[in-house]
């Protein structure tokens, strides 16, 4: 579900007009509008958070762990590379047989995930 559905059913249930959220929050109407709309990706959070805060929500941040969130970008990034290789491969008639992909994607995965530079660039 959208931020913008999530605070449409929130504004029905608590029966509040888009009026008295915007003077509630001190965030305009029209600002209200646009994003309750979800025709406003560019709002400030300040005015989110306002907004929230008259419906009695909160926004929170999570962190997915950093070795986890590092592995799924070098999980990701490898396979596009073997993607790559594989296609070239395939043309010569000489692909990888699938037993040793497994082994072929984490030894691709390690390489990538033991330096910055190589997990963070395109």
């Amino acid at each position: 579900m959208s931020l913008s559905n999530l605070l449409e059913t929130r504004v029905k249930e608590l029966d509040i007009s888009i009026s008295d959220l915007a003077r509630r929050s001190g965030v305009s109407r029209a600002t209200v509008i646009r994003i309750l709309g979800g025709k406003d990706e560019h709002y400030s959070v300040s005015n989110l958070q306002a907004i929230l805060s008259v419906l009695g929500m909160t926004l929170e941040l999570a962190a997915v762990p950093a070795e986890q969130f590092k592995d799924a970008i070098a999980t990701q990034k490898a396979k596009r590379l073997i993607a790559l290789t594989q296609g070239n491969v395939a043309l010569e008639s000489q692909a990888i047989p699938a037993a040793s992909a497994k082994k072929h994607l984490e030894a691709t995965k390690a390489q990538i995930v033991s330096s910055s530079r190589k997990l963070w660039a395109s």
